[in-house]
């Protein structure tokens, strides 16, 4: 008989309410919710079903929980305030898996776990909040993460959910491609408070495509395989967005919230600096939305 594994979400958020919701799909799955905001029920929008699930988030503990896997749904920002919930949660044995927006995902918690018990992950996730309260879940979940027997081990908690998981050889080069693709399109819409429609203008695709460019400049210095066609390739993509798309910092903009400026634009122009590489449109992004 199968004994349950005992998972963490830490961060319960629009990704981290996508996340719990495939793990309980799986009965050998036992959840433990963490976040500083307290509520009674997750509510989500999934293949136009409604779902309000009965959680207990706890919003602080007091001695270390034993976890197999902890699953961090932080964005880069919201780091330095959960660094009190890292040694409670975080056991000799504990698997971690991260799942966030940016690079060197892996570095804020190393000084807690080995190298080799992090999982870096990236999600193509689309999710928005609704007028009722529901985080609204737009297509199936793919995490994108490194081949290995840890990114095995986790594909097993997702047994009997839709949730898919790639496992890819060269990591790196796709984190990039989707930061190039991130930073690129949150900058732009944040900059003009507006959404996609805004890419109609031959202007705004000009501008789209010399940013997309020079953050890829630096994605070639840190070793990333791009080709010279991801740009134009990217831009088809945009075009067919739907006019009312927006981007998920200029979702926390409109709502006042702080943006990930830091681990989309910011990491560009500081790996710029490093390799010598000039980021003169990523430094006027920062400058403009810090």
């Amino acid at each position: 008989m199968n004994s349950k594994q005992q998972i963490g979400i830490l961060g319960i958020g629009a990704i981290g309410t996508v996340i719990a919701y495939q793990l309980l799909q799986n009965n050998l799955n036992e959840l433990f919710y963490f976040s500083r905001t307290s509520r009674t029920h997750l509510k989500l929008i999934s293949e136009d079903r409604r779902h309000e699930l009965p959680v207990d988030i706890k919003t602080t503990i007091s001695k270390p929980i034993h976890l197999d896997w902890l699953i961090i749904c932080l964005k880069e920002h919201q780091y330095q305030n959960a660094k009190d919930w890292f040694p409670k949660l975080i056991q000799p044995h504990t698997r971690i898996a991260v799942i966030r927006n940016g690079l060197q995902l892996k570095r804020p918690l190393l000084a807690f776990t080995d190298d080799h018990h992090i999982l870096e992950c990236m999600i193509d996730a689309p999710t928005q909040l609704s007028n009722e309260g529901f985080y609204q879940n737009l297509n199936t979940p793919i995490l994108t993460v490194p081949q290995s027997d840890l990114a095995s081990a986790f594909e097993l908690c997702f047994k009997h959910s839709k949730l898919t998981i790639t496992q890819v050889e060269d990591f790196k080069t796709e984190s990039w491609k989707k930061l190039c693709e991130s930073a690129t399109l949150g900058a732009l819409l944040c900059l003009h408070n507006d959404t996609c429609h805004i890419f109609k203008s031959e202007k705004l695709q000009h501008d789209y495509r010399e940013l997309m460019n020079e953050s890829i400049q630096v994605a070639k210095a840190d070793g990333a395989l791009i080709d010279n066609r991801f740009t134009n390739q990217m831009l088809n993509k945009l075009m067919n967005y739907p006019d009312a798309k927006g981007s998920s910092m200029l979702t926390d903009m409109r709502n006042c919230k702080p943006i990930e400026l830091g681990a989309k634009n910011g990491i560009i122009s500081q790996l710029g600096k490093t390799y010598q590489i000039n980021t003169p449109i990523n430094d006027m992004i920062i400058r403009a939305l810090s």
